[in-house]
């Protein structure tokens, strides 16, 4: 089924360098934030924005945000700076001091669905993470004690079961919080630069994407990898990749004058989608509401764009039949059969 997108223009009519998106679970509370320049709530599905200022009235270096389920308690990190939370939609904001009171090369982050346990990535450093909305943070050394360029973050829904990748390195998966690591090789035994990851609400289904390279969707929390060619048999530049509650429904952006790609058969199969109309778009951020029935897709160099769609469930592959999704309400799912 065709996507109809809605460019957006939080910033004004002008092309911004958008790097990171965020959704909450219906859709309505989006955070999108623009390398050199500012923050950007909404919540009202994209309509309108709000400014936001944590580090002051100044253009800063945007390069990640992250929200909980409702939208309400967000993360948002400085490449160069610090880390920042909010705990009332984006209106005041908390400076936080993972790696201490210096700014760091900050990269990714990523929420659990309340927006108690976090993790925050730098390039080149270390990972933390956050069991209490960001107030005291641990550090993790999934690849030894060695600083290692971490661009990929992702979380399941209680924050246990983690991903993340290294540029010119490799996956790593946690399923206790951070607290120990398993390397994954989607690729073999090669280092990728691993750019954009994403996982369901249970950690079991998983996507990840290497800049100059292929796509891969896990079923099994990352012990096993599928490639996958949205694009056909060539490698791509992926950028932002996206899962709903269950991983089946998924969208992926490539950078480098590409198209964005979206999947209801866990990644089987993948169709192509425009939301600049007949011309490649320069994609760097994405995100999907619970059920994946609300996107949000950002452009290096371009704009924001939103769309909403009807969505029928489809459960992972191998993991059950058909059903038509009926109702979404506080992480309640009821289902019928197609």
């Amino acid at each position: 089924m065709a996507i109809t997108w809605t460019e957006r223009q939080p910033d004004g009519d002008s092309d911004r360098n958008w790097l990171s998106v965020a959704s909450d679970n219906d859709g309505s509370n989006l955070i999108a934030a623009v390398n050199g320049r500012r923050l950007w709530t909404s919540d009202d599905y994209g309509v309108t924005w709000t400014e936001r200022r944590p580090a002051g009235d100044a253009n800063i270096s945007w390069d990640a945000v992250a929200s909980d389920s409702d939208g309400s308690n967000l993360i948002a990190v400085i490449n160069p700076g610090r880390v920042w939370t909010s705990a009332d939609f984006g209106a005041t904001w908390t400076e936080r001091q993972p790696a201490g009171a210096i700014d760091k090369s900050w990269q990714a982050v990523a929420s659990d669905s309340d927006g108690s346990h976090l993790i925050a990535t730098i390039s080149p450093g270390r990972i933390w993470t956050s069991a209490d909305f960001g107030a005291t943070w641990t550090e993790r050394r999934p690849a030894g004690d060695v600083d290692d360029d971490w661009e990929g973050v992702a979380s399941d829904s209680d924050g246990s079961n983690l991903i993340v990748g290294a540029a010119l390195g490799r996956l790593w998966t946690s399923a206790d919080f951070g607290a120990t690591w398993t390397e994954r090789r989607p690729a073999g035994d090669v280092n990728k630069y691993w750019e954009a990851v994403a996982s369901d609400n249970d950690g079991s289904n998983l996507i990840a994407g290497a800049n100059v390279a292929r796509l891969y969707t896990s079923d099994d929390f990352g012990a096993t990898w599928t490639e996958r060619q949205p694009g056909g048999d060539v490698n791509k530049r992926w950028k932002a990749v996206a899962s709903n509650f269950n991983g089946g429904y998924l969208i992926a952006g490539a950078y480098g004058a590409d198209r964005l790609y979206t999947s209801d058969d866990s990644g089987v199969t993948w169709t192509e989608t425009q939301p600049k109309g007949d011309v490649d778009g320069e994609w760097k951020a994405a995100s999907l509401n619970y059920d994946g029935s609300g996107l949000i897709v950002g452009e290096a160099t371009g704009r924001l764009y939103t769309a909403t769609q009807s969505i029928a469930f489809v459960p992972p592959v191998n993991k059950g039949s058909v059903k038509r999704l009926v109702v979404v309400s506080n992480n309640e799912v009821w289902y019928e059969d197609i």
